[in-house]
């Protein structure tokens, strides 16, 4: 079953300041409309980009960076292997998951 994300927790994250990328992969598999290019795998927290290019114009365009990519959006989630907020899952390509304990 996927991961079931409250409104107000969604809310309470995003708070003042500019939207982190994480929230922003939360915001996008939450929203329905957005499941033909990145979604739940249905193991927990892990979900696949099944369109990392379409997942990097959207966050670009999010954060007006219009010269967003794949390869910049994959170094902003690798800044988060270390912090145990998003792991990549190994042997699977565009496949991470939310750290959650």
């Amino acid at each position: 079953c996927k991961p079931i994300v409250q409104a107000a927790v969604l809310s309470t994250c995003s708070g003042s300041g500019p939207i982190q990328l994480w929230q922003f992969l939360l915001e996008q598999l939450t929203d329905k409309t957005c499941q033909h290019f990145i979604s739940w795998t249905g193991d927990g927290w892990e979900f696949k980009l099944s369109d990392p290019d379409e997942v990097a114009r959207r966050w670009g365009s999010r954060k007006n960076k219009p010269k967003m990519n794949y390869e910049k959006l994959s170094r902003g989630l690798r800044y988060y292997y270390d912090k145990n907020i998003i792991h990549k899952t190994a042997g699977k390509r565009y496949v991470y998951r939310f750290v959650c304990d």
